[in-house]
C-alpha cells in the first residue's frame, strides 16, 4: 500500500501544492516568503503495514530567525514543519477528532483522492492564507497568548525583537523571566541583547 500512497503524493498532493508555489522535499512541502514559510508534512502512521497505510497532514509556520535563535542551529536548507511555530494537524484546523486517511486493499482510491484534494483546497490552503506577513503571525500568536494557548512563550518575544517591536520584546522577556526557566531565559535575552535584571 506504500506504493499507492507514493502515487497519491506524486499525482494528487504534490501538483496541488506546487500549483500554489510550494517546493517539495520528500514528504514535506514549503512555500517560502521573505521572512517565513508555510510548511506541510505528510506523516505516516508508525503502525503502517504492507496491507494498510495511514497518513495525515501537519502544518506549520516557519520563521528562520526564531528557529536559529531558539535552537542555536544553522538555517536548514529546507524549512520543515518540525521546526515551525503554530504547528497544527489538519484535524486541529478542521476542529475535529484526529482523523487519519487510510489506504488498504478495500479502499476506493478515487474517494481518498477526492477527500485529500478537498482538504488541501478547502482547508489547508485557506488556513495558510491568513498568514501573509509577519504581522499576521504576531496577531495570531497574541490572540493565542491571551487565551494561554501558546506552545512556546519565546516565539512572540523573538518576533517582536526581530520585526520592529523592541519595547514589547523587552517587556515580554522580563515577564516570562519572572515565571520560569530563568537560566535559559537569561541566556536567550543576552543572545539578543535584552537585559532581564
Amino acid at each position: 500500500m506504500q506504493n499507492e500512497l507514493n502515487q497519491l503524493i506524486k499525482e494528487t498532493i504534490a501538483p496541488l501544492f506546487k500549483a500554489k508555489g510550494f517546493k517539495k522535499k520528500g514528504k514535506n512541502f514549503a512555500k517560502l516568503f521573505p521572512d517565513f514559510a508555510w510548511t506541510v508534512n505528510i506523516q505516516s502512521s508508525k503502525w503502517n503495514t504492507k496491507n494498510e497505510v495511514e497518513f495525515l497532514f501537519n502544518t506549520g509556520i516557519y520563521c528562520d530567525k526564531v528557529y536559529t535563535t531558539l535552537d542555536g542551529l544553522k538555517s536548514p536548507i529546507f524549512p520543515l514543519e518540525l521546526y515551525s511555530m503554530l504547528r497544527l494537524r489538519i484535524s486541529d484546523i478542521k476542529n475535529i477528532r484526529e482523523n487519519w486517511y487510510k489506504i488498504s486493499d478495500k479502499t476506493d482510491i478515487e474517494e481518498i483522492k477526492k477527500q485529500v484534494e478537498s482538504d488541501i483546497v478547502n482547508v489547508i490552503l485557506p488556513y495558510f492564507e491568513q498568514y501573509q506577513n509577519v504581522e499576521d503571525i504576531i496577531n495570531v500568536l497574541e490572540i493565542m497568548d491571551e487565551k494561554g494557548e501558546f506552545e512556546c512563550p519565546h516565539h512572540l518575544t523573538l518576533l517582536y525583537h526581530y520585526y520592529g517591536y523592541p519595547e514589547k520584546a523587552q517587556k515580554r522577556m522580563r515577564e516570562v523571566y519572572l515565571t520560569s526557566q530563568k537560566e535559559y531565559i537569561k541566556e536567550l535575552a543576552t543572545k539578543i541583547g535584552i537585559n532581564v535584571d
